[in-house]
């Protein structure tokens, strides 16, 4: 069982690992339930390509404690470990933000 941590600045590069870790392989696993849409988790980086060539990409920056997102909707955004949430700065949580973008392209 993980610690919430109010912050992630409060916790080891391990746990930052174990907790970016398990919110990539959740984000994955989510969205291979969606038809033509493919992804690779590899090394800390989710790269999913959807059927009209767009693509997504999320990666752990180790260093920051962050996660990074890009999007061919929104662009680049860092998400924080806060509050046992992985949020960005407008404080919109990443699953959530995925996959309303993803609904988007592919409607």
């Amino acid at each position: 069982m993980l610690r919430t941590f109010k912050f992630c600045t409060e916790f080891t590069t391990t746990q930052f690992l174990k907790l970016s870790n398990l919110q990539l392989s959740a984000l994955n696993d989510k969205i291979e339930n969606f038809e033509n849409v493919e992804t690779s988790f590899s090394d800390g980086v989710l790269n999913i390509h959807l059927p009209n060539g767009k693509s997504f990409v999320i990666n752990r920056q180790t260093p920051n404690k962050q996660l990074w997102y890009s999007s061919p909707i929104s662009g680049p955004q860092r998400f924080n470990y806060v509050n046992g949430k992985w949020v960005n700065s407008k404080q919109e949580e990443i699953e959530k933000q995925l996959l309303n973008e993803i609904n988007l392209l592919i409607q």
